[in-house]
């Protein structure tokens, strides 16, 4: 059943991909980011996009891929959420610059796979996910094969893994727009679950730390959307700020991703959200 439902996501994907562009939106050039989409999430239909296909830097968008393999994990019984996860020494040595997300973990502490997959959801944590790459496949670079192979699977065209992060080292993870928003589609549609992590605008760390979605636009959020329930956020230097987002509106779910938005990092009322607005109320609203 389960190949049956890959081999029909790959068709609409192969749709969505090589569907012809939406020539009259092409003519303009959409100011603050250097590449977008818009998608039909329930038709496949493209509303809009500029330099869908070019390769680009993703950062945390990265961890959507992340996402759907600790899904599926969890779904095989290879993991469950209250599997306890001890932290290892290479944790901490990927994610020991300052200027790094975290959750902060303790070498004596121990967390659960779903605080993990909670913290690296919400809040972007990057030792979260490299958690739970150790917890799957025994190491990150392991892991790192199995995200390669699940987009080679999934009919991802230009997207390339060299971490479960989306942090850059040297090399970084590497996708098109088209691709970003197709990762995303897939992650809905065969782990809706996924929304009830994406969704929440915080969460309560197991030693009582209140910590705040990097999503800026979920419903009571400082640039709130109505509708809008995920979904990743992403910044590196080499690939800007970034924001793949889905929500229902008008009754259709729909899926955006910017790239590269020209904004600052903490900046207020950050570009990639005001570019999103503006993409969604353009394309997607009556």
């Amino acid at each position: 059943m389960k190949k049956t439902l890959t081999l029909l996501t790959v068709l609409l994907l192969a749709f969505l991909y090589f569907q012809r562009e939406q020539s009259a939106n092409l003519d303009e050039p959409f100011v603050g980011a250097k590449a977008a989409i818009v998608v039909d999430a329930e038709t496949n239909k493209i509303l809009y996009e500029l330099n869908s296909k070019e390769a680009m830097a993703i950062a945390s968008m990265s961890k959507m891929m992340t996402q759907y393999i600790v899904l599926d994990a969890i779904n095989r019984g290879d993991i469950q959420w209250d599997t306890l996860y001890h932290p290892s020494a290479a944790v901490f040595q990927k994610t020991d610059q300052p200027a790094l997300v975290t959750l902060g973990m303790s070498s004596s502490g121990a967390y659960t796979v779903k605080e993990l997959f909670t913290a690296m959801t919400v809040i972007s944590a990057n030792d979260a996910a490299i958690a739970l790459a150790e917890m799957v496949s025994g190491s990150e670079e392991a892991f790192v094969d199995v995200m390669n192979a699940q987009a080679e699977e999934f009919g991802l065209q230009s997207a390339h893994f060299i971490n479960a992060t989306g942090l850059d080292e040297g090399e970084t993870n590497m996708a098109s727009a088209r691709d970003v928003a197709a990762l995303a589609q897939i992650l809905i549609k065969d782990h809706p679950e996924v929304l009830d992590y994406t969704k929440m605008t915080d969460f309560t760390t197991s030693e009582g730390i209140r910590r705040w979605n990097t999503n800026a636009m979920l419903p009571g959020m400082p640039s709130a959307m109505k509708g809008m329930d995920g979904l990743k956020t992403g910044y590196t230097e080499e690939a800007g700020s970034c924001f793949a987002s889905t929500g229902i509106f008008d009754g259709r779910r729909i899926i955006t991703v910017v790239m590269g938005a020209s904004e600052e990092r903490n900046q207020t009322n950050p570009s990639r959200f005001d570019v999103t607005r503006q993409l969604l109320d353009e394309y997607a609203l009556n």
